[in-house]
């Protein structure tokens, strides 16, 4: 008969062992642009409705493969445009912010380039 020696780990004290990482289950974020014209043909309100429409068809898109969805809501007011995202992960809560606000940076970038254009011809 052979006998073994050693210390019982239980349960409590085997999680205190293994590094643990808490997942947390809401994330959100809440993110507002204000615009500014750059110069004096652009109107503020113009430039927030054009951004507006260009990424609010972007939240009706749902993407059936993904486990965890995240919600994005849209809003305008004259001058500034508010995101609010929530996500059950804050990776799937960072893609969607860095994706929105790209989205809003091209935008910016093509109306200030039309509006460029306008004033040349």
């Amino acid at each position: 008969m052979r006998q073994v020696f050693g210390i019982v780990v239980n349960a409590a004290t085997k999680l205190q062992l293994v590094p643990m990482m808490s997942k947390p289950t809401n994330c959100k974020a809440q993110i507002e642009i204000s615009f500014k014209p750059t110069n004096l043909s652009e109107k503020k309100d113009l430039l927030a409705k054009s951004i507006y429409a260009a990424i609010a068809a972007d939240t009706n898109i749902k993407c059936p493969a993904s486990a965890n969805e995240t919600i994005v809501r849209i809003t305008k007011d004259d001058d500034s445009i508010s995101l609010e995202l929530a996500s059950s992960e804050t990776t799937a809560l960072r893609a969607a912010i860095n994706s929105y606000l790209r989205l809003v940076y091209a935008s910016l970038k093509i109306c200030q380039s039309t509006s460029t254009v306008n004033d040349d011809m």
